[in-house]
């Protein structure tokens, strides 16, 4: 039962196990929820992202040991790094999409020090990097949001 209830947890209700681009999945999945779920807007409030961060590490730990480093069937860390980027944005599709870009171009082209974070051991680096992907992302949302109105 602790093994399914880790990977259904940490793959994100099996969204990691998406054939390719597992992570990008997995954060569009987590977009449709904060959209389209009443009361999806609870997911970026700040005690649950905070809260959410070491139970991701201790999940993302877990699941390496059983599919290997960074496996891409761990996509917790996409759910923690998407949380950051919209957490102080009002649930709209426009902000849900900008933020969806942000995240995943952040994550992707990880920016220092999102790429060395990768680095750090077990759990860590796996989330480690997508928080600093959604600090980056969120700050460049809050940029938007403050010089252009377009959020």
């Amino acid at each position: 039962m602790k093994r399914f209830l880790v990977t259904l947890f940490g793959s994100f209700f099996y969204t990691g196990f998406f054939p390719f681009a597992s992570a990008t999945f997995a954060s569009m999945v987590w977009l449709l929820v904060w959209l389209f779920v009443p009361g999806g807007h609870w997911m970026t409030h700040w005690a649950v992202v905070a809260g959410l961060i070491p139970v991701a590490i201790i999940l993302s730990e877990i699941m390496e040991r059983k599919y290997g480093e960074d496996a891409s069937c761990i996509v917790i860390d996409e759910v923690v790094g998407m949380q950051i980027t919209l957490l102080l944005s009002p649930v709209s599709i426009k902000a849900g999409l900008a933020g969806f870009v942000l995240f995943r171009i952040f994550d992707i082209i990880k920016p220092f020090p999102v790429g060395r974070s990768q680095k750090l051991p077990g759990g860590l680096g796996v989330v480690v990097d997508d928080v600093l992907a959604g600090l980056y992302a969120l700050a460049v949302m809050v940029l938007l949001r403050r010089f252009t109105g377009l959020l």
